[in-house]
């Protein structure tokens, strides 16, 4: 008996044996993974593997069936099936499922079951709502790895959708809706707020009154995204008058909009309110009281209905509704201004 997918009769032809014995499951779970990412690069990242592994273990299944399966687009670095794969592909799911059903049934007994939790989020949720809580998580499941993927929230519902991710989290308007087939989803926080913030001594945040939405107009806005749902919010929200608004300058990430309204003493910034709570207890910056306020958002987790569902992921939900009044407001004071400042939403 070998360790490999498929166990043969005594007595079986040696070549049946090599080929049976050569399919392993970490050659199909390469192979599903380039299928799922289009390129070894993302194969490797979703496996969390060297590049050279995942090429080695896509040759030797295809050896080991005696065909290619995976051919490289004229080109590209995109990877597209040949008709052996397309063949391989529903069986290749359906061992990768079998295995993970078990393990998952396994869990349901003992929380010392190995598993491997793949999450997908946004930057501000992965550093400020899923970190404290995987710190609780992996106390109680020692043996499971919570490996988070940073992505758009646009791949984060489709990767769910198709089991690349066992679980999504990802921030929606407060009136919109995700459409996205074969998951199972929740608002598990309402009413996240926006921030729009400065250093103390910014001449707005000096001010003795409410900031009007058009007093932004003369001074650059920092915001994480260049496009998309939440830029397109943003923008939304500051032309909703008709005026000028403040110049958007997208930086890539909530750290670098931090550090460029540091660096400038006339500059804004815009992010979660959780994402600047710990900033504003220390003085670093303060939260304007603009009005009318900017949108609010909701944390949606999405569970996929493709994987089996670890009872790991059902406890990180729960664990994150639990402290969604913290997560909602970032722990800003809302009634009354705050070194200068009043709302973070």
């Amino acid at each position: 008996m070998r360790t490999g997918l498929a166990w043969t009769v005594r007595g079986a032809s040696s070549s049946a044996e090599r080929m049976e014995s050569a399919i392993e499951v970490r050659q199909l779970r390469a192979f599903v993974a380039l299928v799922e990412q289009g390129t070894v690069t993302g194969a490797a990242r979703a496996l969390d593997l060297a590049q050279s592994t995942v090429s080695e273990s896509l040759s030797s299944l295809e050896r080991a069936l005696g065909t290619p399966l995976l051919i490289r687009r004229r080109g590209s670095h995109e990877l597209v099936l040949t008709d052996a794969g397309q063949a391989l592909l529903p069986h290749a799911r359906s061992v990768l499922n079998g295995i993970a059903s078990a393990r998952v049934d396994v869990a349901r007994t003992t929380t010392d079951v190995r598993a491997r939790l793949i999450i997908a989020t946004n930057e501000s949720l992965s550093s400020y709502v899923l970190a404290p809580t995987l710190h609780a998580m992996r106390s109680s499941w020692p043996n499971t790895t919570f490996a988070v993927t940073v992505t758009s929230c646009r791949d984060i519902g489709e990767g769910v959708a198709t089991g690349a991710y066992d679980i999504g989290l990802t921030l929606v308007e407060i009136e919109g809706e995700l459409s996205i087939s074969l998951t199972d989803r929740s608002v598990i926080v309402n009413d996240v707020a926006l921030a729009i913030f400065a250093q103390p001594t910014h001449p707005l945040a000096t001010a003795d009154s409410r900031v009007r939405r058009d007093a932004l107009a003369p001074f650059s806005l920092f915001t994480t995204d260049p496009s998309g749902t939440y830029y397109d919010l943003v923008r939304q929200y500051l032309e909703a008058d008709g005026l000028p608004g403040p110049r958007l300058q997208p930086t890539g990430s909530v750290e670098s909009v931090k550090r460029g309204v540091l660096a400038d003493a006339n500059a804004l910034g815009l992010l979660p309110a959780y994402a600047i709570a710990d900033d504003m207890r220390i003085g670093r910056v303060v939260a304007l009281d603009v009005h009318p306020h900017p949108p609010s958002l909701r944390v949606a987790a999405i569970l996929s209905k493709v994987r089996p569902q670890h009872p790991a992921s059902r406890e990180l939900v729960e664990l994150i509704r639990a402290s969604s009044r913290v997560i909602a407001r970032g722990t800003i004071d809302t009634s009354s201004r705050m070194s200068g400042s009043t709302r973070g939403s």
